[in-house]
């Protein structure tokens, strides 16, 4: 009786070695083969070569780059301090700012810009929207602040 447990333990573990292995070898296909559904397999006209360890291709690209969505808004805050730094050159340039006015300008311009880029950095690459109107609203009393130091 034990010699017969053994030979059919060994004779399972044989055909499941033997059958794993023949269906881990994967298909090989023949050129002459017919590659619609009349071979036997009814998929591979639908989608040809769609092999069991080859990952379906997504019918819906559903990521959205976070540049193209968030990144405008850095964007903008970085465009309008350049233009604010700009003005603030030009200003000084045409004598209507005094040493003190003009550095104390460029600071806040300056300090604008780390808070921006210090925001975009925490939340990888994007301005949360109250961060963005927080930032607009500190660019528009820069703006207000050079006209009224002019």
């Amino acid at each position: 009786m034990r010699s017969l447990i053994t030979t059919s333990a060994i004779a399972t573990l044989a055909l499941s070695l033997v059958g794993g292995s023949a269906f881990a070898a994967g298909q090989h296909h023949n050129a002459a083969a017919s590659s619609g559904p009349e071979n036997g397999d009814y998929y591979q006209g639908v989608f040809p070569n769609d092999g069991a360890m080859t990952a379906p291709a997504p019918a819906v690209q559903t990521r959205i780059p976070t540049a193209s969505v968030q990144e405008p808004r850095l964007a903008n805050i970085l465009h309008e301090l350049r233009s604010a730094d700009r003005r603030i050159k030009s200003e000084r340039s045409e004598g209507k700012l005094s040493s003190v006015a003009f550095n104390r300008l460029h600071r806040e311009e300056r300090n604008i810009r780390t808070e921006a880029t210090g925001v975009a950095a925490t939340h990888h690459g994007m301005i949360p929207l109250r961060s963005y109107a927080r930032l607009q609203q500190d660019v528009r009393g820069l703006d207000r602040n050079i006209a009224r130091s002019a």
